[in-house]
């Protein structure tokens, strides 16, 4: 956290949480987090011991006296989301203007109203500060995309703006997040942002600085500040690829379709927590949860050459490498060659997401919901019980964390020893799944042995294949040999575990120092709940620009964050 005085900002943060939103907001430069408030007493607990100097309230914020509470530069607020969403396998309805069914039922329910109720106190709050002689200089509301569909968005975005607030609506995935200092999100996770800065600070944010991200442009061949592009003309909110994608600015491309920087799920993974062998588990794995570690192996197993020096990582155009315990900033000088393989992260819980992901993409979003294992290749395999889910790959980013833990995670039996010059096969005990804020659901699958993988075959005379773990035979002065790579592992010898809550947190873009208190559960629903910090990071830095007219640099030095720590 960076040291403050009294000359900075200050931030209020309304439904905290276990503080994600402060997090990125503290690590600007100037500005401090005064105020937060959430109605949880695990997550208050978790808020105050990493921001001790800050007011808390307790409880409802409707029942809160925030007509009393001082007045903050910042207000940040993220109302509750899960009734906004269809992630919860059940289509939510915007209309607010509900008739009675057949049966006399009148919609919307009471926990639907709440979550309405919550986003109507931001503007409420602001025209109060105003009517007793105050201003809250600019601020971010935050949601899930499918607030956009509320039938009353447009007057709720038009009374923000009568009260002589600019508006820009952002939708953003936290894996595209560039954070200026803090831990990038290898989690992909589609989010709303309505920022808001008042008129008369006479500027508005300079946002293609804090929101294009890196792109290689192979057309170009050379890196760009993407530009966000929308499929249909005229929408404004909605997910990443869905309905948006990333272009090249560049015309002579023809503005190019282009894939920004992404961390891969496997950063986030702890690769020092050993898995346990399916075959020798006491509780069976579920049968659905066994089908799809099967089909993930039969869709990904196979064998990839990873480019590799000692404890580094190498980023070039159109290629991710990483050695699995290597840090992921620091550039290659040499590489060797090492035989490995392709891991991927399955869905384990949730209703609205079916698909794995490689690790070496971002995960798919956290939510309090929803949880993934990562497996060998590795794969990440949903182990709840709902049908229509598949195991992937874990070289993308994570789903999206709900505050359930539903994912398991399982790899191939060994990882390639990537030191120096030598390349030395050993046991996979490390990996890695999605973290939801309800539960630990996620396992890691690993083979004990790579022999059913490699076969030297000759092709003359009457000799029998063998393992490539034996001698090969008599070599001749004619080529005799092939080497073959096929075959599946047998289920029983994959590893499996779930993740655990410090995974779940770098996933989410935590601090490693960052205390998240409570039971394992309590902890994965405070990260599942949570605001990416490395989105509030650079939301508050644009806004930050923009109430003091002095410029920030794009990213902090090491020293900088060092210092500030």
């Amino acid at each position: 956290m960076y040291r403050h005085d009294d000359t900075d900002l200050t931030v209020m943060d309304w439904f905290c949480g276990a503080g994600g939103s402060s997090q990125g907001a503290d690590a600007v430069p100037g500005v401090r987090v005064q105020r937060a408030a959430n109605h949880w007493e695990r997550a208050i607990e978790s808020h105050s011991a990493n921001f001790p100097q800050a007011d808390h309230y307790r409880g409802d914020i409707r029942e809160a006296p925030v007509e009393k509470w001082p007045v903050t530069d910042i207000f940040w607020a993220s109302p509750e989301c899960p009734q906004w969403s269809n992630a919860r396998g059940k289509r939510r309805d915007f209309d607010t203007s509900l008739q009675p069914d057949l049966f006399g039922e009148t919609g919307p329910s009471e926990e639907v109203e709440r979550s309405r109720a919550l986003m109507e106190e931001v503007p409420m709050y602001l025209r109060g500060v105003i009517q007793r002689g105050g201003l809250v200089k600019a601020g971010v509301v935050e949601n899930v995309v499918d607030v956009r569909a509320w039938d009353q968005w447009d007057r709720w975005v038009g009374e923000i703006r009568a009260l002589g607030y600019d508006t820009r609506l952002i939708a953003l995935n936290s894996m595209h997040a560039d954070p200026r200092s803090v831990h990038r999100a290898p989690q992909s996770r589609d989010r709303l942002y309505l920022a808001y800065w008042h008129r008369s600070l006479g500027r508005a944010p300079e946002w293609d600085k804090w929101l294009r991200p890196r792109a290689w442009c192979e057309s170009c061949d050379t890196y760009v500040q993407a530009v966000q592009s929308w499929k249909t003309p005229g929408r404004d909110m909605g997910r990443y690829r869905q309905q948006y994608v990333y272009r090249c600015p560049s015309t002579a491309c023809r503005n190019s379709v282009v894939e920004p920087e992404v961390l891969p799920a496997a950063a986030a993974i702890d690769w020092s927590i050993p898995g346990q062998r399916i075959g020798d588990r006491a509780k069976p794995l579920a049968d659905k949860t066994l089908a799809r570690i099967q089909a993930g192996l039969e869709k990904f197993s196979r064998p990839i050459t990873l480019e590799a020096a000692c404890n580094t990582f190498e980023r070039r155009p159109g290629v991710r490498t990483w050695p699995v315990d290597a840090p992921l900033t620091t550039q290659t000088t040499t590489a060797t060659k090492a035989l490995a393989y392709e891991p991927f992260m399955v869905p384990a819980g949730g209703t609205w997401r079916n698909d794995a992901t490689p690790i070496s993409a971002p995960m798919p979003c956290r939510t309090t919901r929803e949880n993934d294992g990562l497996a060998v290749p590795p794969l990440l395999v949903p182990v709840e019980g709902r049908d229509g889910k598949e195991a992937g790959t874990a070289n993308a980013p994570l789903r999206t964390q709900t505050a359930r833990n539903e994912t398991g995670l399982a790899w191939l039996p060994f990882v390639a020893e990537l030191r120096g010059g030598g390349s030395v096969a050993r046991p996979v005990s490390d990996a890695l799944a999605t973290v939801t804020a309800s539960g630990n659901h996620h396992g890691l699958v690993t083979p004990e042995s790579v022999d059913w993988q490699h076969l030297l075959v000759p092709y003359y005379g009457n000799g029998g294949a063998r393992p490539v773990r034996e001698p090969v035979g008599a070599l001749t002065t004619r080529d005799r040999y092939a080497l073959v790579s096929g075959g599946l592992p047998a289920i029983e010898d994959v590893r499996f575990r779930m993740l655990e809550p410090h995974e779940i947190g770098r996933a989410m873009s935590f601090a490693d120092q960052y205390v998240v208190l409570g039971s394992k559960r309590e902890r994965v629903r405070q990260y599942g709940n949570a605001v990416t910090p490395n989105v509030a990071e650079v939301l508050i830095a644009a806004l930050r620009e923009a109430i003091t007219g002095e410029e920030l640099e794009r990213y902090a030095t090491s020293e900088k964050i060092a210092a500030a720590a």
